[in-house]
């Protein structure tokens, strides 16, 4: 019997299952080169360091600049606010000759023009022009024109509340004088706080406390009072604008009250040098006892000057002048 080749038939055997066990050498695959990167390594992220921006190039300077930079050219001057701006043209009533008749004899309350600077507390500011007194050229306008509020009184305080205005004034307001001082010096307080449009009364105030008796005169001020408790203060023919003093234009309006017989009076404008420039007469809104007039009145003149509004009535009894009182103005063509 032959032996078969052991040998070459254990060689195949032994192939075989070395080759079903994977024990041989396996591809690793290409190897890495210098130009190619090593697979096995991540790459590195791009958005993490991005890679480096070329630096912006220097802008070439202009002209070197000083250390301290040119001056910057000063902004123009506003200009000036016009007076209406700046300037609030109030009226002060004070006491002046003039006006009287045969049953009523003066002094009366005489409205005077005055120019203060414009400010939001505009009763405050005119009330302390008030207590100030006549100016000289108040003086110089108006002959006899005086106060009967006293020069030590101090104004306190002004508040304004449902058109009731409460003014705070010191003791010294109701220091001397007798009843006509005493009456006068409320009204002339009065008349100047309902000038402004949100005052229709006055409840008066002494060192803080509500006055309900005003002087040893004994005036009841139960209530807050108005223009019309002093009535018997005014002339016949009470003008209230313009005050004495105002600069006025063509037409002339003129406002105020008068109890005058059927209820007319007259009126006279002239220029400096007296030439009548108007003349007629004017008519209340009342028949009977005190009405309002609102009237106007054109006129021509070449120049600013100074000029005057008279105004008058005739009695009923004899036909004679009487209630007669003269406003000293600036005319303006």
């Amino acid at each position: 019997m032959r032996r078969p080749a052991f040998p070459v038939v254990l060689t195949i055997v032994l192939s075989l299952l070395l080759g079903s066990c994977g024990g041989g050498v396996v591809d690793g695959g290409p190897v890495a080169s210098d130009d190619e990167p090593d697979p096995t390594t991540e790459p590195e992220d791009p958005a993490e360091e991005p890679a480096e921006e070329p630096a912006e190039p220097e802008p070439e300077p202009a002209d070197e600049p000083t250390e301290e930079p040119a001056e910057e050219p000063a902004e123009p001057e506003p200009a000036p606010e016009p007076d209406d701006a700046s300037v609030s043209r109030v009226r002060l009533y004070f006491i002046a000759p003039g006006g009287g008749n045969a049953g009523r004899a003066d002094p009366f309350l005489v409205s005077v023009h005055r120019e203060i600077p414009s400010t939001p507390r505009i009763a405050h500011a005119t009330l302390r022009e008030l207590i100030e007194g006549p100016s000289r050229a108040d003086r110089a306008l108006i002959d006899g024109v005086s106060t009967a509020v006293p020069a030590e009184t101090l104004l306190l305080g002004v508040t304004i509340d449902d058109r009731v205005a409460t003014v705070d004034l010191s003791r010294e307001f109701e220091s001397g004088g007798g009843s006509f001082t005493m009456l006068a010096r409320l009204a002339q307080v009065a008349y100047t706080v309902t000038q402004f449009p949100t005052v229709d009364a006055v409840r008066f105030q002494l060192d803080g406390r509500p006055v309900t008796v005003f002087s040893g005169e004994g005036i009841v001020l139960d209530g807050p009072v108005s223009r019309d408790d002093y009535l018997d203060l005014l002339p016949g023919v009470f003008v209230d604008t313009p005050a004495a003093g105002a600069t006025v234009r063509s037409p002339l309006r003129i406002t105020g009250r008068a109890a005058v017989f059927e209820a007319t009076f007259q009126y006279r404008l002239q220029a400096a040098d007296g030439t009548v420039l108007a003349e007629d007469f004017a008519m209340t809104d009342e028949g009977a006892g005190w009405g309002r007039f609102d009237v106007s009145i054109p006129y021509d003149v070449d120049s600013r000057q100074a000029g005057r509004l008279t105004v008058w009535e005739y009695s009923a009894k004899d036909g004679s002048v009487q209630s007669q009182r003269v406003t000293p103005l600036t005319l303006r063509p």
